[in-house]
């Protein structure tokens, strides 16, 4: 098994349909890489862009695995409160989430 696969906590999921790509996917996605090396976790969490997931007109969004966590209309801003509340201290942004998948 690939060595970085080992060491990822979180997958990151962007939708990059042309429904959203228009609304600043890019640059949420520059953000969440900046973010990521700033506090050294840039080798436990994996971002991929995705074709259609579904939310058009939500965007942009991310869907965080393991969690299930869906946050929307995301800013460039957001992104160092998801980072450091939720990835570094373990507490969703409550008031980001669009949907939470149940995992039983």
């Amino acid at each position: 098994m690939n060595m970085r696969l080992k060491q990822l906590k979180r997958h990151l999921f962007f939708c990059g349909s042309e429904h959203c790509n228009g609304q600043q996917v890019e640059e949420v996605m520059d953000a969440f890489k900046e973010q990521l090396v700033e506090h050294s976790i840039y080798k436990e969490v994996k971002l991929n862009k995705t074709s259609c997931l579904g939310l058009c007109g939500n965007g942009p969004f991310t869907l965080v695995y393991p969690e299930g966590i869906w946050y929307y209309n995301l800013t460039p801003e957001d992104v160092p409160r998801i980072v450091e509340e939720h990835f570094i201290d373990g507490e969703p942004v409550e008031e980001l989430i669009m949907l939470k998948l149940e995992n039983e």
